[in-house]
């Protein structure tokens, strides 16, 4: 696990979206008390919440991008750095 920007894991997160790998990708805050977990399977988005909102949904591929920054936005409103972790399925 590394620390990486929040602008580069925005970056990340996008192209997350765009790739055919099937993925997981978790990003924490400093404190790790906050995290976001996005898993991509067939064709689908995972997208597991852990802070501010309690929460696991899944997404098609068209739609997710929009719900991903959304949540990105609502779990680190305010952190410069964030903790991220890669993992191949």
């Amino acid at each position: 696990m590394r620390q990486i920007p929040v602008k580069q894991a925005q970056a990340e997160l996008k192209r997350l979206v765009k790739v055919k790998t099937n993925q997981r990708v978790t990003l924490l805050t400093n404190k790790k008390d906050r995290s976001l977990t996005i898993t991509r399977t067939n064709g689908e988005l995972t997208l597991t919440e852990q802070g501010y909102v309690d929460q696991t949904v899944t997404y098609p591929t068209s739609v997710a991008k929009h719900q991903l920054l959304a949540a990105f936005k609502r779990e680190f409103p305010r952190s410069h750095q964030l903790y991220i972790s890669h993992e191949q399925l």
